[in-house]
């Protein structure tokens, strides 16, 4: 036969499969469009030049590894999908007198012309796209739009293509190797196989409940951020594990208890509904679980990103009571000398009137931050590797110094101390401590502490103020003593807030740039110096540049993905409906048969199809609940602490996904019962 009879098959083939082929083309398309954006995105050089831009090329490579997993699953499912419903059809060639390997020759070229549309509309789509996701994700990042119309390179475009290709060429071997494999009869009888009650697999139940509930146990059982951060994917592990392990086994063995309720399975309803899911779980187990874990995927990234990217805000105003912290010095020989604060604010506001801003407050901060065991009370002295307590981050000033930025009169004597507690702390107060022989009384609870301290509340951190001088140098020689090179420094540094917080940020690094330089004038002035000076800034702007560049980008590829999941669960879904669709329409016709109405044999079917839909968006919920736990842990991590806005944004991603479920249903649902009808 010749090539030219081979693919005017194939072509009739796919149109007269379209049903088949055209969903499996869109996500195909889409999901080399969402490849290509992302593999771009690292790539673009102009993104690297603006202002947290450099962090897509560390961040949109994950992305591409998961996408490009995700994408071969995919392909891999659809192709098994379609071969499947297809089998009988390929008997039929066989009885009309074509061989195995015809019917691999007209297979490649089905699978050739939908993958080169697929690959094709999704680099021109991806193209085309590719634009607005640049101006997304300017937007985001708060910066200034890219100019030019459209960015196309080579070294992006040939890998998407290469690889999606390369995806479905592999499919066209499985292909020829699962017909070489085939008998004919098999092929004609596919349709009627699988059609024996399905048995409970009891050791897969008792798999499904110990690693779901052992996952559950992990969300709810870790405390600390950091403990949060190494367990979270092996409880994704366990809980994907117990997913597919209870819609195997768990949906079967509830469904033959129902149908063991004489006075439960016995009644119209009761028994076309039990029989009907217990036949149809057997086959859409896995579907389901997919469908269930690929919902919960989506529920965590938007729920997690949107969270990080509304509490930018939030994270840096909580971070900076104050707008610029700043240390400076030179070197006079191998010493480092600071220059005096009140000398490096004349700097500061002399340079400040030359750019015509206005300095509203300076003050000078002196404190002590270091890490503690903490046990029974008691904080412990040890190397941070030697930690097997639970570890806080504490945070001491005098008295004096507390007194002097905020106002506030304490009147602490001896051992007393005044404790802040972060509102993120496991221990939300404390009434005390001991350390060595030292066994300080909490006298009073502060409601805010002149010392930012959210930038460690990975662990429970506490603001701590002692009565005097000689108990700050205590504790901090016995934390030099006990940690030694390792020990933490004294703090010293200089606080100023500028009046326009807006126009220094546009004129922050030119602002340091000309400090810089004054600093570099009185080094040079000193005839001791050898030179060198340097200059620590920790500031508001510089800062919010970093954040809005990492939780941006976090925010955009959380998006983008969820895009992508929510493409493989519409087309999970589709192909589902499909299935049962040419399943229960033999059933429909049986059923009017023996005698029930049309509106029966429709309610009948239209109520298990319900249960069966809507019970993966229910799993889904289930999951995310008990994800909520160690995920609230992680988002300390990632800067965010602010439960209240993360349980709000959990919420309305589970209300949107929702809605776009339920529209996923209707749409699908519509196909099924234009084919049982």
């Amino acid at each position: 036969m010749k090539v030219g009879f081979y693919t005017r098959l194939a072509w009739s083939n796919l149109r007269k499969n379209r049903r088949l082929y055209l969903p499996s083309i869109l996500t195909g398309a889409g999901m080399n469009a969402v490849f290509y954006i992302i593999l771009t995105l690292a790539a673009d050089e102009r993104l690297g030049d603006v202002k947290g831009g450099q962090y897509l090329t560390d961040l949109m490579p994950l992305g591409t590894m998961v996408v490009g997993l995700l994408s071969f699953i995919l392909v891999l499912y659809t192709n098994s999908f379609i071969i499947k419903q297809r089998k009988r059809e390929f008997g039929l060639y066989h009885i009309l007198g074509m061989e195995k390997r015809h019917v691999g020759h007209i297979l490649f070229w089905e699978t050739a012309i939908s993958g080169v549309m697929a690959v094709a509309a999704g680099l021109l789509g991806g193209i085309l796209l590719y634009k607005l996701c640049v101006l997304i994700i300017c937007r985001i990042l708060k910066v200034d739009s890219i100019l030019g119309i459209y960015y196309v390179s080579l070294s992006t475009v040939a890998p998407a293509g290469i690889y999606f290709l390369g995806l479905y060429l592999i499919t066209c071997v499985i292909n020829r190797v699962s017909i070489a494999r085939m008998k004919p009869i098999e092929m004609l009888q596919s349709p009627n196989t699988g059609e024996k009650e399905p048995k409970t697999k009891v050791l897969m139940l008792l798999v499904g409940v110990l690693t779901l509930t052992a996952g559950y146990g992990i969300s709810i059982a870790t405390k600390q951020p950091l403990q949060a951060l190494t367990l979270f994917f092996l409880a994704v592990v366990l809980v994907i594990i117990g997913t597919y392990c209870l819609f195997v086994s768990g949906s079967i063995a509830v469904l033959k208890l129902l149908k063991g309720r004489h006075r439960f399975y016995y009644q119209k309803n009761h028994m076309i509904a039990v029989s009907g899911m217990l036949y149809r779980m057997k086959q859409n187990a896995a579907g389901l679980a997919s469908i269930s874990i690929m919902a919960t995927m989506v529920l965590v990234m938007m729920s997690s990103t949107v969270s990080l990217y509304a509490g930018i805000e939030d994270t840096l105003e909580s971070r900076y009571t104050h707008q610029v912290y700043l240390n400076a010095g030179y070197y006079v020989g191998d010493d480092y000398q600071k220059i005096p604060h009140d000398q490096l604010f004349d700097m500061m506001e002399q340079t400040a009137e030359e750019q015509n801003l206005t300095i509203t407050y300076h003050g000078e901060q002196r404190y002590l931050g270091c890490a503690f065991g903490y046990e029974n009370g008691e904080m412990l002295l040890q190397r941070t590797n030697e930690f097997t307590p639970d570890v806080v981050q504490c945070f001491f000033m005098t008295q004096e110094d507390y007194e002097s930025l905020t106002g506030e009169q304490l009147n602490l004597n001896g051992k007393e101390i005044a404790i802040h507690s972060l509102p993120s702390n496991q221990r939300r107060s404390v009434d005390g401590f001991k350390l060595k022989e030292n066994e300080f009384t909490c006298t009073r609870q502060l409601d805010s502490f002149p010392i930012s301290m959210e930038e460690y509340s990975i662990v429970d951190c506490f603001g701590i103020v002692l009565s005097g001088e000689e108990e700050f140098q205590n504790i901090e020689q016995l934390q030099r003593e006990a940690y030694g090179d390792h020990a933490s420094e004294v703090m010293e540094q200089l606080v100023v807030d500028f009046s326009d917080r807006k126009a220094m940020e546009n004129h922050y690094e030119d602002y340091f740039d000309a400090l810089r330089d004054k600093i570099h004038l009185v080094a040079e002035a000193d005839e001791h110096s050898n030179g060198g000076f340097g200059m620590s800034v920790n500031c508001y702007w510089d800062t919010k540049e970093y954040i809005y560049g990492l939780l941006g980008t976090l925010f955009f590829l959380g998006l983008i993905l969820s895009f992508a999941f929510l493409f493989a669960t519409a087309l999970v879904i589709y192909y589902k409906q499909i299935s049962e669709g040419y399943e229960d329409r033999n059933r429909f016709q049986i059923m009017r048969k023996v005698g029930m109405s049309e509106d029966e044999t429709k309610d009948a079917i239209h109520t298990q199809i319900m249960l069966v839909f809507f019970l993966p968006l229910i799993v889904a919920a289930v999951h995310t609940a008990f994800a909520l736990p160690i995920l609230i842990r992680l988002m300390r991590v990632l800067l965010q602490s602010n439960v209240l806005l993360f349980l709000g944004c959990s919420a309305a991603s589970f209300a949107v996904f929702a809605l776009i479920y339920l529209v996923i249903y209707r749409m699908t649902a519509h196909t099924y019962y234009h084919i049982v009808s």
